[in-house]
């Protein structure tokens, strides 16, 4: 049977991304095990979850480099090779360490695959289709980060976890086999002529970020805010983060260019991406310790209960496919927002005795709300500026979220931590009440509760947050459509200018007006068609367009130069 290569490359880009995603989100729900597991307390459980999405964060930028030097499916096997290997040394780790190793030649694999296979997989579809890439997206790399969850329930609730990496281990098989059959190296840039300089200064000042990031997460799981490694940790991160933030934003071919996300709609975008990602974690962290402390379901139950995550998956999936061209990133985001708000206040009121269908319609209802928030903030700062710079920006857009998203964990299981005991402390002349055994016990369950309701009221303020942001994107406009489907008139323009093509070669070019030439240009990009429209303006003067600093105006001169139009257009000036 012959599969389309989009739906090849789409096969292909969730297999090298979802295993990774995978494994972080089920290695952070079992971090006790893992701790009961190695038994080693120079360690923290956080350590190999840690490590691998600093290494992920880090090796994003590298993938579109690598794909120009190797080409496409060299670098693909190179990064699933790593992955692989890495998933080995964790299956054979009996320590931390070990682990800790696997995790990072784990990581590296996934990031350099990340910014290689969106692009990829987005513009595989026809361009009349191409919002499927978006339920891929949502429905391949949200869903895997989503399964995670599920999978570290059932090690939680078996106790055994080695075998999440043999699934990921014959996932990443499965990818080398299917690269050579949907992957070529057709794309390796090994001849340019012109090779712009490699941003040594960005590699050093990103690395310098993420240990410092690391560090200090590590300290602050271990010794709290007290210790002073974690404030030097702190402070060396933001000193290094402002360098890399000047040395990237005057670079001129930078690794991370700030500069493409710094206008307002791929801005707004990131803080919806992140900012929801938060809301998700503290909710759904929420729904797992209501249901865990209150509940009396036996494990049949909870696995039904979960089936909700994989229902709201499907929502978020094939509705952010469906009105993303229509309403926009901002609308998309509101509605988002206003389900995780809905889900926040139901559950800042509840305790864990509910029933089995209110846990599965929250977590589906949680899930796919927080995936819309996620297809509003991810695609609109992709489409959110000129197309040219599209991936240099989702670059920029990928490495600033999986970097909080490595924070998110930590800081939540603090801030937990930190309510708790304020609860816990509050207990009053209720301690002379009943046995101290079941007293200690019952009081245990209820605190747990309260600091579950406490983080539900959090997540409920961010999303009100979201839906202010995404507001303001919305204000902003739709910005790029994903998919465009060609009309009737279209195509019969399309059809004449064909058979004008023909006839005009005859024609000689000085028979032809400035306006006939490029008014047969077939252009794509709205920043594009604007610069034209300034480029047909009636006598431009030398200096003027000299001290012009619209970068769209100068990309179209180049291209239409590069088309030898622009020494036609010189006769008739």
């Amino acid at each position: 049977m012959k599969i389309e290569k989009h739906w090849g490359i789409s096969l292909l880009a969730v297999l090298a991304i979802g295993p990774g995603l995978m494994l972080n989100t089920s290695l952070n729900s079992i971090r006790e095990i893992l701790q009961q597991t190695f038994n080693n307390q120079s360690y923290i459980s956080i350590t190999p979850v840690l490590i691998g999405v600093i290494s992920f964060a880090f090796c994003i930028p590298f993938g579109p480099i690598l794909r120009h030097k190797l080409g496409e499916r060299s670098t693909y096997v190179l990064s699933m090779c790593l992955f692989l290997i890495g998933a080995i040394v964790s299956i054979a780790s009996n320590s931390f360490l070990g682990m800790g190793i696997g995790r990072f030649l784990q990581g590296t694999g996934t990031g350099l695959a990340l910014m290689m296979m969106i692009p990829m997989l987005v513009l595989s579809f026809p361009i009349y289709k191409r919002n499927l890439a978006l339920l891929i997206l949502i429905g391949g790399f949200y869903g895997s980060s989503v399964v995670g969850i599920f999978l570290g329930m059932l090690v939680n609730s078996y106790g055994h976890w080695r075998w999440l990496f043999y699934i990921a281990a014959v996932l990443s098989l499965l990818g080398i086999c299917f690269s050579y059959k949907f992957l070529t190296n057709d794309h390796a840039k090994q001849q340019h002529k012109h090779h712009e300089p490699f941003d040594i200064i960005g590699v050093a000042l990103m690395f310098m970020v993420t240990a410092f990031i690391t560090f200090t997460l590590l300290n602050l799981q271990k010794s709290g805010w007290a210790s002073t490694y974690v404030w030097i940790g702190i402070v060396g991160s933001i000193i290094f983060l402002c360098f890399l933030f000047i040395a990237e934003w005057h670079i001129k071919n930078p690794l991370i260019p700030f500069r493409l996300v710094a206008s307002r709609k791929p801005a707004l975008a990131i803080l919806i991406a992140v900012i929801g990602n938060i809301s998700m974690s503290l909710t759904l962290l929420s729904l797992q310790g209501l249901l865990k402390s209150g509940s009396g379901f036996d494990k049949g139950e909870m696995s039904l209960i979960y089936i909700g995550l994989f229902a709201g998956i499907v929502i978020a999936a094939i509705l952010s496919a469906v009105l993303y061209d229509k309403v926009g990133p901002g609308v998309l985001g509101i509605i988002g927002a206003v389900i995780i708000m809905g889900v926040s206040i139901q559950w800042m009121y509840l305790d864990g005795q509910a029933s089995a269908f209110l846990f599965v319609s929250s977590f589906a209802a949680l899930i796919a709300g927080v995936g819309f928030t996620v297809a509003a903030g991810l695609m609109g700062a992709a489409l959110g500026g000129p197309l040219p710079s599209l991936v240099p920006r989702m670059v920029t857009v990928q490495f600033i979220r999986v970097t909080v998203s490595a924070v998110i964990p930590v800081i939540s299981s603090i801030v937990f931590a930190k309510v708790y005991k304020d609860h816990l402390a509050t207990v009053s002349a209720e301690s002379q009440v009943a046995s101290k055994e079941n007293f200690t016990q019952s009081l245990h369950v209820k605190f747990e509760i309260i600091t579950y309701h406490t983080f539900s009221t959090f997540s409920c303020v961010l999303s009100i947050v979201v839906f202010i942001l995404s507001f303001l994107m919305f204000l902003t406009g739709k910005g790029h459509k994903l998919a465009h489907k060609p009309h009737d008139k279209e195509k019969n323009k399309e059809k004449l200018s064909t058979e004008e093509v023909h006839s005009k070669k005859a024609t000689p070019v000085f028979e032809r007006s400035p306006k006939e030439i490029v008014a047969n240009q077939v252009i794509g990009d709205s920043e594009y068609r604007e610069a034209l429209k300034k480029f047909g303006q009636p006598k431009p003067s030398p200096d003027k367009m000299l001290h012009m600093r619209d970068q769209e105006y100068r990309k179209a001169l180049k291209r239409m130069k590069d088309m030898g139009q622009y020494a036609k257009l010189k006769n008739f000036e």
